[in-house]
């Protein structure tokens, strides 16, 4: 079973602050980013797949 996340813990993972996490799911953020942080919408609350962060994560990586 995948692991979902709230915001908060997706920030303290990422050890980012939680107003960066919510700043990477708005639609406004696909203008500076077009690949957002992947998130499910379940009415007003924000939850995340870790596994989908962590394929996101993956995908921002340079080298």
């Amino acid at each position: 079973m995948n692991e979902i996340l709230t915001p908060a813990q997706v920030a303290e993972r990422l050890q980012v602050k939680p107003s960066w996490v919510y700043e990477q799911t708005r639609e406004r953020a696909s203008i500076r980013n077009p690949d957002p942080l992947p998130h499910i919408k379940l009415g007003r609350y924000l939850r995340f797949d870790w596994e989908d962060i962590l394929a996101w994560l993956e995908r921002r990586k340079t080298t």
